[in-house]
């Protein structure tokens, strides 16, 4: 089924012409409506049903370009499946393979692209069929960017006939340039280091842009994989769009990364932005959700200028839906896989499906992250032993194992964006590959880091900053900033600490600095002793957040003391493995502060109802059923 969708006929001027752009980003492997982690077919992902919009998008209007703006070949465990165990059974990467099906005509890379190394990532795009593009990531640096030695072509020029209003035929040269965060640098050092130099986007960009005129770019579209921050945020570099508009040049700004949707009103108070009108400074710009949830759709209607070139006179933006409904009632209305894509998937489909039961060991208990973002949690707590095991291994014999060792982890599905549905949920009995992926979906690698305990606190008090701050003696506030992501909620298993969320944040969501004096962060002790605030410890985590991932502070060099390479996920496997079957109950790790007469309210799956009274140190009761599909939670303090 496809939804009803009206269709504008653009009245041209004789003089003018149209042409539609069509965006996807971060599909992250999403390729088909199936969500390998509960086994089940959904109608909220993958790229086989947007590729349906797509079609009919053309149909509406033949005269389009369809670009991507990166996270393609890494996400779920079909990517790693690809990756690590049938890269040498077929050279054709699934994802390269449904793109060049639908006959993309640019793309751009993310920073996930990487994760995997830069050799697999080359050979994965050798068999492109269409033009990969990034200017500001270069295996040599020249004096500026425009004299780097590029990983890939920075930019490329498509020309394209188009039909103006009186019917003659017009030729336009469409230049589209990419960019990637530079702070993949870090976040893929292993990948990386020594190989490759990641610029500043803008930096890059300005330079490159006059080049592109020179070369007889009539209309410039930037394929950023890059989100859209205010200038005095801490991630302005990373999310670099508002910046990226300010340039002379730039016509259209396709961008993503951040997992969002633009136009949207969430944007609305940051300098330049017209919700109404889709524009950042003036530039149309567009960005169009994550795993296929959304074909980003945008007109333009283009009109000769003074100089012989063309310029664009108006434009309409639409971010179309791969479903409409609400979980709750049931997906009424779904817009039907396209065979091509399902055909090009098909192979690396089944190989997924056999790899993903093979068996690792068994569990006692349930595993989930229902309660991860309230109370302390058992699903967590497993990985952090893993983790804990393996460091404690290699640190043995060594000066460092003298040290308290802690681990610190985080949940990586706790609902959020991604929706109701997305949560970690195991029952009781065996456990295999699909448990191990459900339980650390990311193929990030364990390290381990020196901190002081004043190092400590100071992670702790970002971690905080997922709280809304809760005024005392009201009822039914809202606990958690939903612009927070879940995986930067660390737990540090090890310790015991009090939130206080009526205190006012020390960090603002997205890692800014807001007050010294701001604490939330409280009666912190390791073994029952108020740990020293020049007291060192050893944190078993991951290489994401050491880099600095999630808007933390990057762990200087100085301070990392592991750094194996080894994926957090095998080392879970190993550790279930040995360990045979498992039952964790939760040590406490943190608590809330008493707040007298005040309650808060948080959303969470619906499985999660039966379970209340299971969740150890916390009163809780149901308060609602959301449309969304989510269980609306009080919280007593």
């Amino acid at each position: 089924m496809q939804f009803s969708r009206p269709v504008n006929r653009l009245v041209l001027k004789s003089e003018e012409t149209h042409i539609r752009i069509l965006q996807t980003s971060d599909v992250h492997m999403h390729l088909l409506a199936y969500d390998y982690l509960s086994a089940t077919h959904t109608p909220q992902i993958g790229l086989s049903r947007t590729a349906t919009l797509i079609k009919s998008a053309r149909a509406e209007v033949p005269q389009s370009l369809l670009f991507d703006t990166g996270d393609f070949l890494q996400g779920n465990v079909l990517g790693d499946q690809v990756a690590q165990h049938d890269q040498n059974v077929a050279k054709l990467h699934p994802a390269i393979a449904a793109m060049n099906a639908l006959k993309y005509d640019g793309a751009t890379l993310g920073n996930h692209e990487f994760s995997y190394g830069l050799g697999f990532l080359l050979d994965s795009l050798i068999s492109a069929r269409f033009p990969l593009v990034l200017a500001n990531v270069a295996r040599t640096l020249g004096p500026r960017p425009s004299a780097d030695q590029t990983l890939l072509h920075p930019y490329r020029i498509l020309q394209k006939t188009l039909r103006s209003g009186s019917g003659a035929k017009r030729t336009i040269r469409v230049g589209v340039v990419g960019f990637v965060p530079p702070q993949t640098a870090v976040w893929d050092r292993h990948a990386v280091q020594g190989q490759l130099h990641f610029r500043d986007i803008v930096e890059t960009a300005r330079d490159y842009l006059p080049r592109m005129k020179a070369d007889g770019a009539d209309l410039i579209v930037a394929l950023a994989h890059s989100g859209i921050a205010a200038p005095d945020d801490p991630q302005v570099r990373e999310n670099a769009v508002l910046p990226l508009s300010n340039l002379d040049g730039i016509d259209v700004i396709l961008c993503g990364h951040q997992h969002r949707l633009f136009p949207d009103p969430a944007f609305a108070d940051l300098p330049g932005v017209d919700i109404g009108n889709g524009t950042i400074n003036g530039k149309p710009t567009m960005m169009p959700g994550f795993w296929g949830s959304h074909l980003g759709v945008m007109d333009l209607v283009l009109g000769p200028d003074d100089t012989g070139g063309w310029k664009i006179r108006h434009h309409h933006t639409d971010l179309r839906p791969i479903y409409n409904g609400v979980p709750q009632s049931g997906i009424n209305e779904t817009i039907a896989e396209a065979p091509e894509i399902v055909a090009a998937v098909r192979h690396h489909h089944q190989s997924t499906l056999n790899h993903i039961e093979k068996p690792v060991g068994t569990t006692r208990q349930p595993l989930n992250t229902f309660f991860a973002l309230v109370a302390d949690d058992a699903s967590l707590q497993l990985v952090a032993r893993a983790q804990a095991d393996y460091v404690g291994r290699k640190l043995h014999a060594t000066p460092d194992a003298a040290l308290p060792l802690l681990s610190a982890v985080s949940p990586y599905k706790a609902g959020g964006q991604a929706g109701a549905g997305n949560f970690t949920d195991i029952g009781t009995g065996p456990l295999t590959l699909r448990s191990l992926a459900d339980l650390y979906p990311f193929p990030n690698e364990i390290c381990a880091v020196r901190l002081t305990g004043r190092d400590i606190v100071e992670w702790l008090e970002r971690c905080a900053a997922l709280f809304h701050r809760i005024l005392h003696g009201l009822r039914q506030q809202a606990l958690h900033n939903p612009v927070f992501p879940s995986y930067s909620f660390d737990h540090i298993v090890g310790l015991e600490y009090r939130i206080d969320p009526s205190q006012p944040p020390r960090y603002t969501p997205d890692g800014k600095f807001v007050s010294s004096e701001n604490r939330r962060i409280s009666a912190i002790t390791w073994r029952a002793r108020p740990i020293d605030p020049g007291q060192e410890f050893i944190v078993a985590t991951n290489s994401f957040r050491a880099s600095g991932g999630g808007g933390f502070a990057p762990v200087p060099p100085e301070k990392m003391v592991l750094e194996t390479g080894e994926p957090i996920r095998e080392i879970l496997g190993d550790y279930i493995r040995q360990q045979g079957t498992v039952a964790v109950r939760p040590e406490p790790v943190w608590h809330f502060c008493p707040l007298i007469g005040t309650s808060a309210q948080f959303k969470t799956s619906l499985s999660a109802i039966e379970r209340l009274a299971t969740v150890p140190r916390r009163n809780l009761s149901l308060d609602s059923i959301s449309e969304d599909g989510f269980a609306t939670i009080n919280i007593d303090f």
